[in-house]
């Protein structure tokens, strides 16, 4: 099939910051896979449009960084990915938007999964996939923190 590029545009993605600790575990067998899979993850993304029109997708995500954290990895790691549009291409403000935080996204998110993906590999226990993520989710919860905001 050939494909249909979409008007939005992936410039970059740079790591702005990141943290990295290693819990030691206790004595005894591991199994790393349930043990990653136990891991609570926190994630967060903001988008600013630039005076120049590109828009800076801002994400965090915070990897088993708890008060009582599960023992390996520990993980905090923020990314900024820019995109811009194809300026031929008419959009409503929705298909912007959607673009943004669905498409973009979910390109920020397979842009930190193989960042973490290729920087754990050098690590104790292995290679730490970031699973799947449901975007929809995220939207939802992000609306409410959003609503809570606005209330205050």
């Amino acid at each position: 099939m050939k494909v249909k590029k979409a008007p939005l545009i992936f410039h970059d993605f740079f790591v702005l910051d990141t943290k990295y600790k290693f819990n030691e575990p206790e004595k005894g067998k591991i199994n790393i896979r349930e043990l990653f899979d136990s891991y609570e993850l926190d994630f967060d993304f903001m988008a600013k449009e630039q005076e120049d029109g590109e828009i800076f997708l801002f994400t965090k995500i915070h990897i088993n960084e708890i008060e009582n954290p599960l023992p390996g990895y520990i993980i905090f790691l923020e990314g900024l990915s820019i995109f811009s549009f194809d300026k031929t291409v008419q959009l409503s403000e929705k298909e912007i938007s959607d673009y943004i935080y669905v498409s973009g996204l979910s390109i920020c998110i397979n842009n930190i999964r193989t960042y973490l993906t290729n920087t754990t590999s050098s690590y104790p226990f292995g290679k730490y996939q970031l699973p799947a993520i449901d975007v929809g989710e995220l939207h939802k919860d992000k609306a409410k923190i959003e609503k809570k905001k606005t209330k205050k």
